[in-house]
């Protein structure tokens, strides 16, 4: 009986890891496709909605979308009991009734109701008043990684966690899907599974977005009718728009004009001028889908031509532009650019971007908003509070590199971009520590490593430091340790175990 428990043993401890090593490292629940949540639109008597719209202090629109023409009643009140109701007799398939004479800052119960139907019980908050706090969630990239895969179950999970914030008002800025496909049919099945997630927040909160360059069609013509029809925008058939909230001004742009990719021209560019000139809210916001200082689309952001980003820049930090909010890269970056703060918040389900600047994660941003202090917490999928940042900032100046990331191949002449988070009263720059220059110059010539050191004063006083290192091209490097195979462990214990019953063995013997 003991040999047979020895032998079962060995052999367990033998099969086991080499089962292990055939087999491969085992699948993460996060890399199986996900099947789709969306509910066939002839099993449904409310296709879309209900969702709240263009709220303000006192008034609020709810939208739906029933399978046939009926009549509309919105019910609502301070509880449950939704005791007030507001209808509309003319017959429609899309409804739209304006509850007005709200209360300020008040949580209010809501349930549609067409030809006898009954909607489920949500519930909204007004806007506060003009000066007051409020909270707001931000958060973009939502699309799957191919054109074949449904919305990731991750999305999903982070829109549960974003309903339950319970925000004011969400942001979203742009890649809801992969494409859009050419064929209606598939097209409204792909936007489907789109108005699924945002009707389900916007059951319980305003939903603000803009156009990613994955959301109109990327090549040939625009198509801008799915998006359109998939969101309450203020401004439609324009994909660019302006609102206020609470005191606070918010201005939505458009990233995807045809042949002027991460650029504003013409129209748009006029409009924004005159929007943002003519606004004077100590607190100004800015969304758009891609950045101005990107660290995986490096040149197609915002930073295509960068001198059209620069006298961008200048013209925010002019009229105090408080924060831009932008997706594109699957990444959290924060950066402040002489003031304005400049936040990409693109981890809500598509593929992770692995950069040089730093580890990414599935993400969406909180943000705090009062006159006098705004935060900005990007919070993970666990609800940890990943990274945060205040304003009014009160640390010493920062100093970050764009363009080419720090240890990159870079060829002679290449110049780094050096920003700082306010305008530095004095800068220095040195090149292989040779001795300070207060002009920046490109990397050197000659092969192997040069290291660059940035000095910059801020307004405190204090001097900050930081150095960057670039190589040569051809320069010779030590390869990295090859990474460990996640089955050796498992034929390490194995062979450890062999051993362990062979000697075992040999002492029961002896004795």
């Amino acid at each position: 009986m003991r040999k047979l428990l020895g032998y079962a043993v060995i052999i367990s401890l033998i099969v086991m890891p080499l089962f292990a090593w055939v087999a491969g490292p085992t699948t993460l629940a996060s890399e199986v496709a996900v099947a789709s949540k969306v509910i066939p639109a002839e099993d449904q008597f409310f296709i879309r909605g209900p969702t709240v719209n263009f709220v303000t202090n006192h008034s609020a629109m709810i939208f739906w979308r029933t399978n046939e023409t009926t009549d509309a009643t919105v019910r609502y009140g301070l509880n449950e009991s939704v005791m007030e109701s507001e209808t509309n007799s003319t017959l429609d398939t899309d409804h739209r009734i304006t509850l007005e004479s709200l209360e300020i800052d008040t949580k209010y119960w809501y349930q549609v109701v067409s030809n006898g139907t009954e909607s489920e019980i949500y519930h909204f908050l007004t806007a506060p008043a003009d000066g007051a706090p409020f909270k707001m969630i931000v958060y973009g990239d939502t699309r799957p990684g191919t054109r074949d895969e449904p919305i990731p179950e991750i999305t999903h999970q982070l829109a549960e966690l974003v309903a339950a914030e319970e925000p004011h008002l969400i942001l979203m800025p742009g890649d809801f899907l992969y494409e859009v496909p050419t064929d209606h049919e598939l097209a409204l099945e792909k936007w489907a599974e789109v108005t699924n997630i945002t009707d389900m927040l916007g059951h319980y909160a305003p939903v603000y977005t803009v156009l990613g360059n994955h959301d109109e069609g990327q090549e040939g013509p625009r198509i801008l009718e799915y998006y359109l029809d998939a969101f309450e925008l203020p401004a439609e058939p324009r994909t660019y728009y302006s609102f206020d909230y609470a005191g606070v001004h918010f201005v939505s742009l458009d990233t995807e004009e045809t042949d002027y990719w991460g650029r504003f021209v013409g129209e748009q560019y006029d409009w924004l001028i005159d929007d943002l000139t003519n606004d004077d809210s100590p607190l100004k916001f800015v969304m758009l889908h891609r950045p101005f200082y990107p660290v995986f689309h490096i040149d197609n952001g915002v930073d295509t031509v960068k001198s059209e980003r620069d006298a961008l820049q200048q013209f925010f930090e002019e009229q105090n532009v408080t924060a831009v909010f932008n997706a594109h890269d699957h990444v959290f970056i924060r950066i402040t650019v002489n003031g304005v703060v400049h936040i990409t918040t693109g981890g809500a389900g598509a593929p992770l971007y692995s950069t040089w600047w730093k580890e990414a994660y599935h993400h969406y941003t909180r943000v705090h908003v009062s006159p006098n202090h705004v935060s900005f917490e990007a919070i993970k999928v666990n609800s940890e509070v990943e990274e945060r940042y205040d304003l009014p900032y009160t640390g010493h100046i920062e100093i970050t590199l764009r363009a080419f990331p720090n240890a990159s191949v870079k060829q002679p002449g290449s110049m780094p971009e050096i920003l700082y988070s306010e305008p530095p009263l004095q800068t220095y720059y040195s090149w292989d520590s040779a001795s300070n220059s207060t002009t920046l110059t490109g990397l050197p010539e000659g092969p192997g490593y040069h290291t660059l050191d940035v000095y910059a004063q801020g307004s405190d006083g204090v001097w900050a430091h930081e150095q960057y290192m670039f190589r040569a091209p051809g320069t010779t490097t030590i390869s990295p340790p090859p990474p460990l195979d996640p089955t050796l462990p498992l034929l390490i214990i194995g062979a450890v175990g062999i051993v362990v019953v062979v000697v075992v063995i040999a002492l029961k013997r002896k004795s």
